[in-house]
């Protein structure tokens, strides 16, 4: 499966600073995690991190979203690209508000 790694750092903001995320070299490390503990797996800089409900509000997205269940909680390798895609688009409009807030 391809991994879809274009503008990881949007994925990520400083406030999720404060939430507990579990980090990884590999994504098969962080795979395994996510499959025995859950949460949302995320690409970052060359590594990769799992993160819980809070950091995604955090990142302006719904964690109840049901397009999370589609690609699997996996941003690196999404089951669903459809669905990727969505959340995609909902993070980035969820960005510009929050930029747009800030003028």
């Amino acid at each position: 499966m391809t991994e879809l790694h274009n503008e990881d750092s949007i994925m990520y903001v400083s406030r999720m600073d404060a939430c507990l995320n579990r980090w990884f070299a590999t994504y098969e490390d962080a795979r395994a995690s996510l499959d025995s503990i859950g949460g949302y797996l995320f690409p970052y800089k060359g590594q990769y991190f799992i993160t819980e409900s809070e950091a995604i509000r955090e990142l302006g997205l719904d964690p109840e979203d049901p397009d999370w269940a589609k690609i699997g909680w996996d941003w690196v390798r999404p089951l669903d690209t459809q669905a990727w895609q969505r959340l995609k688009e909902k993070r980035l409009f969820s960005n510009s508000i929050s930029t747009s807030d800030k003028t």
